[in-house]
């Protein structure tokens, strides 16, 4: 591999784009229905009046948001000497004064954070690529460091393996402490509650019912992992799953992240060695396991930054590092 294109990613970027057309422009389209639809017919109304312009501020809208995902993920290629960025500026890697292959950077365009590659030039000339806008930032990274920084000819994909472990501290939390295991109970339970209208208790009503039920169910699971750490393993298992097991080898292990997804529910980020990345929530911990966990990361000599701080702020020694 002599030459690495990039790829947008086609749910990330591509999906969207689309979703966000459809949403905005799908509501703006809404919106001004009524006004022209009775335009040059009758009087329209002050409401109609309305949501014509607040249907053509949303569509109108939608070409900011659009250039904004798009300038988050320009196209760019590298070799073993260049950046050839957003199609129109070329880099050379012998100008490159810091090159950060993970953390946590800020787009000014879209006012979010994300984790990324972050290099800086000669001149202060900053370039920023967000890993979920593109299908191959895994393997751009690899490129990044075995070909930029080592001078490697050719890209090697690190050694993974995962395996059976034993003797491990466990850190389980508790499902109580997660806001979608009480809506799933509060639908499993509301079960005698729904049905006791005969209309319900069609083969529709019990179709829907038990869909809402299994999506929540996944939802619950999705936020309910627990961690468990012996001297070689980082296992990760999951209170409403009990089939669901991944083993990770602790010298396979770049980086741990912790951080927040979606409203607030903390995660565990695992980066490995060849930049694959995996996060899973794990909301039912306390802080006191989070806590005693980064300890113990730390004393494997992994690196555990953080990205986000407790409200209690009882322990300043967790900010990042």
């Amino acid at each position: 591999m002599k030459t690495l294109h990039s790829k947008r990613h086609i749910l990330y970027f591509w999906g969207l784009l689309v979703v966000m057309a459809s949403l905005m422009i799908g509501f703006g389209g809404l919106a001004t229905y009524p006004f022209f639809s009775h335009y040059g017919l009758q009087k329209t109304t002050t409401g109609e009046q309305a949501g014509m312009v607040l249907g053509i501020f949303f569509s109108i809208s939608y070409v900011y948001v659009a250039w904004s995902i798009w300038e988050q993920a320009p196209n760019w290629v590298i070799d073993a000497e260049k950046l050839i960025y957003d199609d129109k500026e070329t880099l050379l890697w012998k100008d490159i004064e810091r090159l950060d292959l993970t953390g946590t950077h800020y787009s000014k365009r879209f006012w979010r954070t994300g984790e990324g590659v972050r290099m800086i030039f000669k001149g202060n000339k900053e370039v920023i690529f967000f890993d979920d806008k593109y299908q191959n930032s895994r393997i751009m990274k690899l490129f990044l460091e075995q070909i930029v920084q080592q001078k490697q000819p050719v890209v090697h994909e690190p050694f993974v393996g995962e395996r059976e472990t034993g003797n491990l501290t466990i850190y389980k939390g508790s499902v109580w402490r997660s806001f979608p295991f009480y809506m799933l109970l509060l639908f499993v339970f509301s079960f005698p509650i729904v049905f006791t209208n005969p209309v319900n208790r069609e083969p529709l009503g019990y179709g829907m019912y038990t869909g809402f039920v299994f999506v929540l169910w996944q939802l619950a699971a999705y936020s309910l992992y627990n961690v468990r750490l012996s001297d070689r393993e980082l296992v990760i298992k999951n209170s409403l799953w009990p089939g669901y097991q991944k083993v990770i080898s602790i010298e396979n292990i770049r980086e741990v992240v912790y951080e927040l997804k979606g409203k607030g529910m903390k995660a565990l980020t695992v980066i490995q060695k060849d930049f694959k990345t995996e996060s899973f929530i794990a909301d039912g911990l306390n802080v006191h396991e989070w806590l005693e966990l980064r300890e113990q990361l730390r004393q494997k000599e992994l690196k555990v930054r953080n990205k986000y701080v407790y409200a209690e702020r009882r322990e300043p020694e967790m900010e990042q590092q």
